[in-house]
């Protein structure tokens, strides 16, 4: 159901027995989208994203160079550059694909907050060394939440303008632990939507074992 308030689009969910209003006006972008200034965040190498005018023949695709239009070519790392999505073919030859995947309409999600601590002080498991890293272990998650939800949203501390445009190569990001994203696969998560590059350490070399556990409890 919906309704207009002054112009104004909102909206009325009935969610679990439990009625929820939304103002459509309200809501907040937690994306972090792709910046063609040279400023974007970056990771595992990537280069910034690029813009640049088409050229064809005499016709150049910018207003500023005597263009009669803008054509810009575009040219960005999907995944190392900015807010991206990604499905089980991330990391198998699949037949599935993101619209195939990708729900149309609202998904239920809880938001978390969370501090990433230091791996050589919890028990926590994963497949290669991760001693002199940050992560995000199971605990973390357990004392946030504790039932089941369809998507997880995390954000970790500290969270300010930096992650913008930020290079995570110089400054390493925290990653998940196993015993992390087990949980998560306990509590029936079908969405896991996070604030840092990749639920895996960037150098697990090539395993991509977090991203396995997720998506193949789901298969």
């Amino acid at each position: 159901m919906s309704w207009t308030d002054k112009n104004k689009l909102k909206i009325q969910i009935n969610y679990n027995d439990q009625v929820y209003h939304i103002d459509l006006e309200k809501g907040c972008d937690l994306s972090i989208r792709n910046d063609f200034s040279g400023n974007a965040p970056t990771f595992f190498g990537a280069e910034q994203p690029e813009a640049v005018p088409q050229h064809s023949g005499d016709f150049i695709g910018d207003l500023e160079s005597g263009g009669s239009c803008n054509v810009p070519i575009v040219s960005c790392n999907i995944h190392c550059t900015g807010t991206h999505t990604e499905c089980v073919s991330h990391i198998q030859d699949s037949k599935f694909k993101l619209p195939d995947k990708c729900p149309k309409g609202f998904i239920p999600a809880y938001i978390i907050t969370v501090e990433p601590v230091a791996a050589n002080s919890i028990n926590d498991s994963y497949h290669c060394d991760i001693s002199k890293s940050i992560v995000i272990s199971k605990e973390l998650i357990k004392s946030k939440i504790l039932t089941s939800c369809e998507a997880l949203i995390v954000r970790t501390l500290p969270n300010n303008q930096s992650i913008l445009s930020r290079n995570y190569d110089d400054q390493h990001a925290p990653f998940f632990t196993n015993d992390a994203i087990c949980y998560i696969n306990e509590l029936g998560i079908m969405h896991l939507l996070v604030d840092v590059p990749s639920i895996d350490k960037p150098d697990d070399g090539g395993r991509l074992g977090n991203h396995r556990l997720f998506f193949d409890y789901h298969l």
